[in-house]
C-alpha cells in the first residue's frame, strides 16, 4: 500500500531522511557480515564513504522527494530546507543500506530490491522491504539466540559436575579449567549459580598452589554474592572466610583480619550467636590472632567456640575433639599447662565420632 501523505497534518511535514534513517539504523545492528555471494566482491570502504558528497537534485531519489512535498502543499522556504537536509543525508543512507548483508536465506534479494527502491525514490517500497527483512532477521536471531544460551548452560552444567568429580578424586588442576569455562557459560542473569562456581573455582586454584587467582574467583564470587544476596547473608559470610584463608595461607594476615571479623559479625547477626558457623568463624579469628602472637586476644575467641562445639556436637565429634586441641594449645603457650592438660585429657578420651565431620 502507498503511504498517504496527504493525511498529515500541515505543521508536521515531512522528515522522511530522518524516517529512511531510524528504519535503517534499527535493523543494521542485527546482521553480521558475510560474503554477498555469487563471486560478487565485498566492499571494503574507501575515502568516498567518508566524505558523504550531497546528491544532485537530478537523482531520482531527489527529485520524487520534491515531488512528494510539493503535493504536501510545503512551502518553498520549507521544502528547501527538507531538500538540502536529505541531499546531505542520502549517502549515508544509502550507504548503509548497501552494506546491510542479512544472514537469513533468501533475504539477500530483499536488501538488494530495497536499496534499488531507494535509489529510485519509491520510500513506501524501500521502508516495507527493510521492515520486513528486519523482522525475519530479528525472529530468527533470538530464535538462535534462546537455543545458544540453552546449550550453554546445559554445557555449563555438565562442566561443573565432571570438575566436581576431578575434586573429588583430588585432580584440582583439572577441574579448574573446567569451572573457568562454566563461569563464562552460565546465562548472564545467573549471578548466584556464578558465584559458587567461582568459590569452587577459587578452592581448585587454592588447592593447584595458585593463591593469586585464587584471590581474584573468590574475591569476584563476593562480589556477586553481595550483589544478588545482600550484604548480610550467610553464604557472604562464607565467601568472606575462603577469601581470608588464601591471605592467611600467604601469611597477609592484616588483609585476612578484617574478613574473619566481618564473617563472624554476619553468622551472629543471621544465624545467632550460638551457630556452629559462629564456633567455626571464631575459630578463624582466633587461630589468626594466634600465628601474629597475639594469644590474649585468641584465648577467649577459642574458648567460646568451644563452648558452642560442646552443646552442639555429640561427644567425639571432629569439631569438638578440633576445638578442645585447639583451646589447650593456646592455654600452653600462655603458661597455662595445668589448664591445658585438662582440655587435652578430655580429646583424647572422648568416644568415636557418631555425626558427620563438621565442616
Amino acid at each position: 500500500m502507498e503511504l498517504s501523505f496527504a493525511e498529515l497534518p500541515q505543521w508536521a511535514g515531512i522528515a522522511l531522511a530522518a524516517g529512511i534513517a531510524a528504519v535503517v539504523g534499527a535493523f543494521v545492528g542485527m546482521w553480521v557480515a558475510r560474503g554477498r555471494g555469487d563471486g560478487e566482491p565485498r566492499h571494503e570502504p574507501g575515502l568516498e564513504d567518508r566524505i558523504d558528497t550531497p546528491i544532485g537534485r537530478e537523482n531520482p531519489a531527489f527529485k520524487a522527494l520534491q515531488e512528494m512535498l510539493r503535493a504536501k502543499g510545503v512551502g518553498a522556504k520549507e521544502q528547501d530546507t527538507r531538500l538540502r537536509e536529505f541531499a546531505s543525508e542520502y549517502n549515508v543512507i544509502h550507504r548503509k543500506l548497501r552494506d546491510l548483508l542479512p544472514v537469513g536465506e533468501g533475504l539477500a534479494d530483499s536488501q538488494r530490491q530495497a536499496l534499488a527502491a531507494l535509489e529510485a525514490g519509491e520510500f513506501d517500497k524501500a521502508i516495507t522491504l527493510t521492515e520486513k527483512l528486519g523482522v525475519r532477521e530479528g525472529e530468527e536471531g533470538r530464535r538462535l539466540k534462546d537455543r545458544a544460551a540453552k546449550m550453554l548452560q546445559a554445557g555449563a552444567t555438565a562442566k561443573i559436575i565432571a570438575a566436581d568429580l576431578y575434586m573429588v578424586l583430588i585432580a584440582p588442576e583439572n577441574a579448574r579449567e573446567l569451572y573457568e569455562q562454566a563461569v563464562d557459560e552460565l546465562p548472564p542473569t545467573a549471578d548466584e549459580r556464578r558465584a559458587e562456581v567461582l568459590n569452587k573455582l577459587g578452592t581448585a586454584c587454592y588447592q593447584s598452589g595458585d593463591h593469586d587467582n585464587a584471590v581474584k574467583a573468590f574475591t569476584r564470587g563476593l562480589r556477586l554474592l553481595e550483589k544478588t544476596l545482600g550484604n548480610d547473608h550467610p553464604d557472604v559470610a562464607t565467601s568472606l572466610n575462603n577469601l581470608a584463608l588464601i591471605h592467611y595461607a600467604k601469611a597477609r594476615y592484616e588483609q585476612a583480619e578484617p574478613l574473619y571479623r566481618r564473617a563472624l559479625m554476619i553468622d551472629e547477626r543471621v544465624l545467632g550467636y550460638d551457630h556452629p558457623s559462629v564456633a567455626t568463624d571464631l575459630n578463624n579469628l582466633a587461630l589468626l590472632y594466634k600465628k601474629q602472637g597475639n594469644l590474649q586476644a585468641a584465648e577467649p575467641l577459642l574458648k567460646r567456640a568451644l563452648s558452642i562445639k560442646e552443646r552442639t556436637f555429640d561427644p567425639g565429634h571432629p569439631s569438638l575433639v578440633t576445638g578442645l586441641k585447639n583451646y589447650a594449645s593456646v592455654l600452653r603457650s600462655l603458661g597455662r599447662g595445668e589448664e591445658a592438660k585438662e582440655y587435652e585429657e578430655r580429646a583424647a578420651s572422648l568416644p568415636p565420632s557418631r555425626t558427620e565431620s563438621a565442616a
